[in-house]
């Protein structure tokens, strides 16, 4: 169908719907089903507008999913024909008409029907026209398997379903099966809801039928390939086929796909019936098919789904990433796509990985549902944050803490700790934190916002500030590690790990400060390197309108770098700190992952660092004892979001 086709279709539907609202009126129908008349009327012209005026090409798919939905609710009315006038209603009629209409309940039908071209008609605007590929990313509870049913449901024969729940038995085959059964029980497999989430009775047949999916998928590919070949062989014998090459069907390209994806095996089908397999290492042993793994069979099913999809139709799939090894998976759903160009495939994922790696995919966010078949649902746009970070930020329901560090290290284990209403994404540098924590508060629509934690590593104090007015904050120690040199945490911990030294907090304490001395010139210079890196972010060059300008600009700027000035005014620092022995102070600006060996030694243990991580998740005092070095400003914001 094309879109001129649609539009004359359209065109004669709206048309013929005015015509049925007229003679609801005339025949004075009750007022509900007039108002759904009117709606559906309203709703076919704004997707007539919509195809009349979009630049993009739309896909045939929806188009025909929209003739179908359209021409389901026309056959609700009693009428076919069109009509001049409506003069040939008596009054005798009017009554039965209305009486038709209100016996047989059509004004259910008519909302049932209509509730169907809306949900299409929403899907297909926020999805983009269906344009592309989609993949709707959403976390555990969002709804996605509740989505895919209900699509299923509006989809009718246009597509289908491939559900995560999967109970696959590798079937054997005593007969090569009949092409019309099992073509009919492939277009009843295509229409039905596969889902296991919903209750069921134990004289419910759902679930021998989704035991007996695969038999029916592969059954289909026998019975085609076996129609195909006699087909074939019979055209020979009659003289009416020259061409002596073997026609191509599904089931030699599912055993090709698959043969491709898995590396030391071989798929055969023996004798015409019997699935077996074979090593690549030893071709003379076979065994049967249903030894596969569950990664095997997956792979099998998917692909004999998907090949015997409705041609221009839509492949709905539930967790794609279920069961499949990463190795495979990416390549996997790349063949099929490939494949199966005529179809649009929509993925439902919390993988994100999977989700980045549909790269040319339109990437979705199912923000929100509400029972019974309520979704709120945006579009993922580009912006500064990787697409990744982005799908995983959208999948929280917790505000966000951006902070130093890596993935499983040590701030994220703190953080999670002392911040469990926060979900905690580590991103190694401040310069991240600080990117990250402004790019997602400048997105619109979000339900969730961001603050941005970073050490007071070598920042100045002017520079914290400013931070502050972006939600970025910074905690009073130069690495995250310090925090577990605060005094009253070593005190607690000590009594924890039974340290029979008394003075032993007391000499780490001396030890930390004579490291400080030990490397004043490497803390200075440290110092200094990231001043300088700091100024160069934080500042701009002023714009200059000739060479001689830009250069005159260029001296200016790098005078304000005064490198001797800040190293003499940073010793004088630190040989103030150390003089006084400010215990405090030398741990809010000493940079030294090493220290731990220092506490390890006069505690007498290996693991200090992994020891004071379980103390610290196992004791409220212990937390307390950090908790003084946050900003209080994250704390009032942890305390009014449980308003």
């Amino acid at each position: 169908m094309t879109e001129e086709n649609f539009l004359q279709f359209i065109s004669s539907a709206i048309d013929r719907l005015e015509q049925h609202k007229n003679i609801l009126v005339k025949c004075d129908v009750d007022k509900s089903m007039l108002d759904l008349c009117t709606e559906t009327i309203s709703c076919c012209s704004e997707i007539k507008g919509i195809v009349s005026n979009t630049k993009q090409l739309i896909k045939i798919n929806y188009l025909t999913q929209f003739q179908n939905d359209i021409n389901q609710i026309l056959n609700v009315f009693s009428y076919r024909r069109s009509y001049q006038n409506l003069d040939f209603i008596k009054d005798d009629d009017k009554k039965q008409i209305k009486q038709q209409i209100e016996i047989e309940n059509r004004t259910k039908q008519l909302s049932e029907k209509l509730k169907s071209l809306q949900f299409n008609l929403d899907f297909f605007k926020k999805l983009g026209f269906f344009s592309k590929n989609i993949v709707a990313i959403g976390a555990n509870g969002s709804g996605k398997t509740t989505l895919s049913k209900r699509i299923k449901q509006c989809l009718l024969t246009a597509g289908t379903v491939i559900s995560a729940q999967k109970i696959l038995l590798m079937p054997t085959f005593d007969a090569i099966p009949n092409i019309v059964n099992t073509s009919i029980k492939l277009q009843e497999s295509q229409k039905r809801d596969k889902s296991l989430k919903e209750s069921y009775s134990a004289s419910s047949t759902s679930i021998s039928y989704v035991l007996d999916e695969c038999k029916m998928l592969l059954g289909n590919l026998l019975a085609e390939r076996n129609e195909v070949r006699n087909k074939f062989c019979d055209n020979i014998q009659r003289g009416t086929n020259k061409d002596y090459e073997l026609p191509k069907n599904n089931l030699d390209n599912v055993i090709k796909i698959w043969n491709s994806l898995i590396q030391h095996r071989i798929l055969e089908v023996e004798s015409g019936i019997t699935f077996a397999l074979k090593m690549k290492t030893n071709l003379s042993v076979n065994y049967p098919a249903y030894q596969m793994s569950d990664g095997e069979k997956v792979a099998l099913y998917l692909i004999a789904h998907v090949l015997q999809s409705p041609k221009d139709g839509f492949v709905i799939v539930d967790e794609p990433e279920m069961y499949l090894h990463k190795t495979i998976l990416n390549k996997l759903w790349d063949i099929l796509e490939d494949e199966r160009k005529d179809c649009i495939f929509i993925y439902l994922t919390h993988d994100l990985g999977f989700a980045t790696s549909r790269a040319l995919a339109k990437k979705v966010w199912i923000k929100s549902f509400s029972v019974p078949d309520k979704w709120e649902i945006e579009s993922i746009k580009g912006n500064e944050l990787p697409e990744e970070l982005l799908m995983e930020l959208l999948g929280s329901r917790k505000n966000i803490l951006f902070c130093e560090g890596k993935k499983g290290g040590i701030d994220e284990q703190i953080y999670n700790i002392l911040f469990p209403d926060f979900t905690i994404i580590p991103v190694e540098s401040c310069f991240s934190v600080i990117n990250y924590t402004k790019a997602f508060n400048k997105m619109p629509n979000l339900t969730t916002k961001a603050i941005g934690l970073i050490d007071s590593d070598h920042h100045g104090a002017d520079r914290l500030e400013k931070l502050k007015s972006n939600d970025i904050f910074s905690f009073s120690m130069a690495e995250i590690e310090n925090l577990f040199f605060d005094e009253s945490f070593l005190k607690l911990l000590s009594e924890t790990l039974l340290v029979q030294d008394k003075n032993a907090v007391e000499s780490i304490k001396n030890e930390v400060i004579l490291q400080l001395e030990k490397e004043m010139e490497l803390q200075i210079s440290n110092y200094i390197s990231m001043k300088i890196n700091y100024y160069f972010t934080d500042s701009h060059l002023t714009k200059g309108n000739n060479l001689k300008e830009v250069e005159k600009n260029y001296v200016r700027f790098k005078e304000e770098i005064k490198i001797c000035a800040w190293a003499e005014q940073r010793k004088a620092e630190l040989e103030k700190i150390i003089k006084d022995k400010d215990y405090k102070r030398v741990l809010s600006i000493f940079n030294n992952k090493g220290l731990k060996q220092i506490a390890a030694k006069h505690f007498g243990v290996s693991d200090f660092t992994d020891r004071a991580i379980d103390y610290l998740k196992n004791n409220l005092k212990a937390q307390d004892a950090i908790k003084k070095y946050f900003p209080v400003e994250i704390w009032n914001r942890i305390e009014l979001n449980k308003l």
